[in-house]
């Protein structure tokens, strides 16, 4: 990684936290990263320890075992990775050994044994085994449990593992029921979850095949500059001020911003602002919706490279080929309808995938060119069924899908919208965006434009657009 990269990486961690803002940095550091990390971050570490033998995280408070537990865990963490754990004088390590282990008999959440037991590992001493003889959680009623409690579910279950692992034991996790949770959610699982999942089925002894899918979705994911991008993570980037001017655009309020051009200016002149195809096309499409103008050269020539567009379309590339067609619209592009291969809507991933090229073809100006096998009969049930989907978003794709090709908006959709899209309005100091879903309660921009993008395809009839904005504009 360039130096500043690294440089603006390590600012943005040890602003959100002081003790796991420096646990995140330890893997691009092993990868090379030399700046990510260094000898003054563990005499900064030390500083964050309690005489109680605890230590405290500027971004967690010394509110509460849970607090103390995560904190111990990322500050030991950090000076073992640094090596400078053995340094720790003997008094400081035996107050926080005699801390840990009178926590380890009271019960707990799983997080925070799981905290304690590594912690334990990392200072090489012994697992309880009042924490050791904790169980997995059960598995046997996934199929009928919600996203949010299958998010759960896989997070306590990358808790029982890690203590296990502490303890040098062999998890007891059930293979039959999260490999195929890895097989159909590898292309869309939140990245943590993506995570905790490979990490149980490899502490459960998976096959190396099981993680093909893993593999893929990062390779698609990498850029240019090596690093990855999270298509579900727009933060400070030109893929969130677009998703703000199309939240401006369905609201009926002005796209004219200054501010943001001046901002988009400043990236483009950069010397490290990327010149990958796809970000290209988003720069030109945001500069395109808030300065208006004649489209772009640049932006004609992207929207017409099949290697920035597919001109085939598969269950695979779907989201691929449906934000970049969506980018294209906004750039003022026309597009040509694409090859769309064909797959069997049996799972919640090929779902979404189909109910993708739908929305996206209406989007492009194409709603008359959906293929034959995707029909309303084939996604009322799916529509029907918010449960069946690990995010809002993907909901919301599936249903504007079902509406697009004249389903109809009876009780059982509305009570189905209700508890899928409803519930998750409004976080702190966002009231009027929507949650992620899947066990994630951030809000983000994606998530609200999908909302409000259905509720004015159905009109207004949910009440999700913000007051007073039009119901019937297309």
């Amino acid at each position: 990684m360039a130096s500043a990269q690294v440089r603006s990486f390590r600012r943005g961690a040890l602003e959100t936290s002081s003790l796991w803002g420096r646990n995140w940095l330890i893997p691009l550091w092993r990868a090379g990263a030399d700046e990510a990390l260094g000898t003054g971050d563990a005499a900064d570490v030390s500083k964050a320890r309690n005489k109680g033998g605890w230590y405290v995280d500027s971004a967690l408070g010394d509110d509460g075992d849970a607090a103390r537990l995560g904190a111990t865990w990322a500050a030991v963490e950090v000076l073992d990775a640094l090596g400078r754990l053995d340094d720790l004088p003997a008094a400081d390590r035996a107050a926080t050994v005699a801390w840990l282990r009178s926590l380890a008999d009271k019960p707990r959440a799983l997080d925070q044994s799981s905290a304690l037991a590594r912690s334990l590992q990392m200072l090489k001493e012994p697992v309880p085994a009042t924490l050791t003889r904790i169980a997995a959680p059960r598995t046997d009623d996934f199929a009928d449990l919600t996203p949010d409690d299958r998010a759960t579910w896989l997070a306590d279950t990358y808790s029982y593992v890690l203590i296990q692992e502490a303890a040098g034991k062999q998890p007891a996790v059930n293979r039959e029921v999260w490999e195929p949770v890895l097989r159909d959610g590898a292309a869309t699982l939140p990245y943590e979850q993506l995570y905790e999942l490979v990490h149980v089925l490899k502490a459960a002894g998976s096959p190396k095949s099981v993680f093909a899918p893993v593999l893929k979705r990062l390779d698609g994911e990498r850029l240019d500059d090596g690093t990855v991008r999270d298509p579900d993570a727009y933060i400070g980037n030109p893929d969130a001020s677009l998703f703000v001017q199309r939240l401006r655009t369905l609201a009926g309020w002005s796209r004219k911003d200054p501010g943001l051009l001046a901002a988009l200016g400043r990236e483009e002149k950069s010397g490290d602002v990327s010149q990958e195809g796809a970000e290209r096309l988003n720069r030109a499409a945001l500069r395109k919706v808030t300065a208006g103008g004649d489209t772009s050269e640049q932006a004609k020539q992207l929207c017409a490279n099949p290697q920035v567009l597919p001109t085939t379309v598969t269950e695979h590339n779907a989201t691929q080929w449906q934000r970049t067609t969506l980018n294209c619209a906004d750039a003022d592009v026309p597009t040509s309808t694409p090859t769309i291969d064909t797959w069997t809507l049996d799972t919640p991933d090929r779902v979404v995938a189909a109910a993708t090229v739908t929305v996206g073809l209406a989007d492009s100006g194409h709603p008359d060119r959906v293929p034959s096998w995707i029909t309303a009969d084939a996604l009322r049930p799916w529509a029907r069924n918010p449960d069946r989907f690990t995010s809002v978003y993907d909901y919301t794709l599936v249903v504007r899908a079902y509406a697009l090709l004249d389903g109809a908006l009876d009780a059982a959709l509305r009570e189905a919208l209700g508890r899928g899209v409803t519930p998750y309005k409004g976080c702190p100091r966002l009231p009027d965006l929507y949650q992620v879903g899947g066990g994630e309660d951030a809000c983000d921009l994606k998530t609200t434009w999908g909302v409000w993008t259905l509720d004015r395809q159905l009109h207004g009839a949910m009440g999700w657009l913000p007051p007073g904005t039009p119901k019937d504009r297309k």
